[in-house]
């Protein structure tokens, strides 16, 4: 299965770390997180760090303005250093305590999510200037398009650069299934205008790797370098999908509910993002070549347009 992580090993990042505080690191090991960046965790005199190690330098400065703006508001671990060493960028934080709720039991992710369901409340309520736009938020804290819709459809579109450049030759050259590729694709457009065109805080990857808790709050909050101006209820699709046994949308609807406000177009706006995700992700294990990821994902896909 291909990689598309920066290529570093412990040793190379000890060396870094080494000379970007002047004096030896302890405790270095990798950490599981995300398809693009290499994490570990570290110790410098006794005091706990998280590295993200990127290809390129703009995502970590995205998610250095992440926390200034929002880490009063939102459970985001403070960024304290960042750096370059022979074009790898990295980005130093303070390591949240806890560890991701993924390696709780699901009794205790249950407990866990009760508290969750209250911070992404209020960061579904956090109140957006729309002259900022919509989409992947850039490191000075603005988007460039002009809805949520365009947004979506923008991730599918042919011509692009980086990581999809000429992903529509995946039709030939690698197992991705066109036909169903498009019957997902239109269902989701269709649903996406359920979508209100305000904008709304989205992280990008929500899912339980990426929240941090002590065993009965969550702690931390981590890997916004994809985080967008957009529709909120693409988060809770993104969790639902991989965890359903959860049902984390209907916690967070539950306390819309309590406070006397229900969320517009719910089961619509569900169901289109996470078509999104799970159309999005036959493209991507397409391109990974990983087969059993795939066929996971396609089942999905099935099944949600079955449910339409």
């Amino acid at each position: 299965m291909k990689s598309f992580k920066v290529d570093i090993n412990t040793n190379q990042a000890e060396e870094i770390l080494k000379g970007t505080f002047g004096e030896s690191v302890t405790d270095l090991s990798p950490i599981e997180m995300g398809e693009l960046s290499k994490v570990f965790s570290f110790m410098v005199k006794d005091k706990p760090y998280v590295v993200h190690f990127r290809k390129s330098r703009e995502s970590l400065d995205k998610a250095d303005y992440m926390y200034k703006f929002y880490g009063d508001k939102l459970p985001i671990p403070p960024v304290v250093m960042s750096g370059e060493s022979n074009e790898v960028f990295f980005n130093i934080s303070n390591k949240a305590e806890g560890r991701p709720v993924s390696s709780y039991s699901v009794p205790e992710q249950k407990i866990i999510l009760d508290d969750l369901a209250k911070h992404y409340t209020n960061m579904s309520q956090i109140i957006l200037d729309p002259s900022k736009g919509f989409g992947l938020i850039s490191p000075e804290g603005t988007a460039c398009s002009k809805s949520w819709g365009e947004v979506i459809a923008g991730f599918f579109k042919e011509d692009q650069e980086g990581f999809y450049k000429d992903w529509t030759k995946l039709y030939k050259e690698s197992f991705l299934e066109k036909s169903l590729f498009e019957e997902g694709y239109l269902a989701m457009m269709e649903l996406i205008k359920y979508s209100p065109n305000i904008p709304h805080l989205v992280h990008g990857d929500f899912h339980l790797g990426n929240i941090l808790s002590d065993g009965k709050q969550v702690t931390g909050i981590v890997d916004w370098e994809l985080s967008m101006y957009g529709d909120f209820m693409f988060d809770l699709a993104i969790l639902h999908l991989w965890s359903p046994h959860l049902d984390f949308p209907q916690k967070v609807r539950n306390l819309w509910l309590e406070n006397g406000t229900d969320i517009v177009n719910f089961e619509e706006r569900l169901r289109s993002h996470m078509l999104f995700k799970a159309v999005d992700g036959l493209r991507f294990y397409a391109k990974q070549g990983a087969k059993p990821s795939y066929d996971f994902i396609r089942k999905i896909v099935v099944n949600l347009l079955k449910g339409l």
